[in-house]
C-alpha cells in the first residue's frame, strides 16, 4: 500500500518529545518512514546551529552533548549560506548535504571530523571525512565544509534514522557519504 501524505516538521518534533517521555514499558505507533517530511523542510525548520567546520574547537561545555548533526557543502568559503546544490537521483538537493549522523557527545565527534578534514593532519577518526578524500569530486577542502548540528537528548538514534529516512524520501538516495562499501 503507498502512502500519499507527510507528515509536517511541527508533528514530527512532537512525535519525538512523546516517544522522549513515554514512561518505560509504555508504547507508541511509529510513523512510516514514507510519511517524513521533506528534507528541505527539515532544514529550514529544526533548530539547526550551523558552524563552519574549520572554526575552531568545539568545546565540551557548549557542544558535550547528544545529538545530531549534517556536515554540508559550501560554494563560498566560511559562507553558511552558500550551500551548493546535489543532484541526486530523485532530484536536486538544495541544501548541499554530504553526511547525517549523530553523536552522544557532539563536541567529540564534531572535533574528530575537524581533525580528520585538515589536510595537513591525515587522521581517520571521522569515517565520513575519510570517505570523502577517496571521492575528488566531494573532496571539500575544510573551509568549504559546514555543520549543523541539532541538540536531542537520548534519542539520537531514532532522530538520525528519520532525518536519513526524509532525505531518501526527498532525493530516492542517501546523502553521499552516508553508504558502506
Amino acid at each position: 500500500m503507498e502512502i500519499s501524505y507527510n507528515i509536517s516538521v511541527r508533528e514530527l518534533r512532537a512525535y519525538w518529545e512523546k516517544v522522549h517521555n513515554l514512561a518505560d514499558g509504555e508504547r507508541i505507533g511509529v510513523y512510516p518512514r514514507e510519511c517524513m517530511p521533506s528534507w528541505t523542510g527539515l532544514c529550514d525548520e529544526l533548530p539547526w546551529e550551523t558552524y563552519t567546520l574549520d572554526g575552531g574547537y568545539f568545546s565540551a561545555k557548549h557542544h558535550g552533548f547528544r545529538g545530531v548533526y549534517r556536515l554540508f557543502a559550501l560554494e563560498n568559503a566560511g559562507d553558511l549560506k552558500s550551500a551548493p546544490t546535489f543532484r541526486r537521483l530523485g532530484g536536486d538537493d538544495p541544501t548541499g548535504t554530504l553526511y547525517i549522523g549523530e553523536a552522544g557527545d557532539l563536541a567529540k565527534r564534531l572535533n574528530q571530523a575537524r581533525r580528520s578534514a585538515r589536510s595537513h593532519r591525515r587522521e581517520d577518526s571521522h569515517g565520513a571525512i575519510s570517505a570523502m578524500r577517496q571521492i575528488p569530486k566531494l573532496n571539500f577542502p575544510i573551509e568549504k565544509i559546514g555543520v549543523a548540528l541539532m541538540y536531542t537528548d537520548r534519542l539520537t538514534r531514532m532522530i538520525e534514522r528519520d532525518l536519513l529516512y526524509s532525505y531518501i524520501n526527498t532525493f530516492g538516495d542517501s546523502p553521499p557519504l552516508n553508504y558502506k562499501i
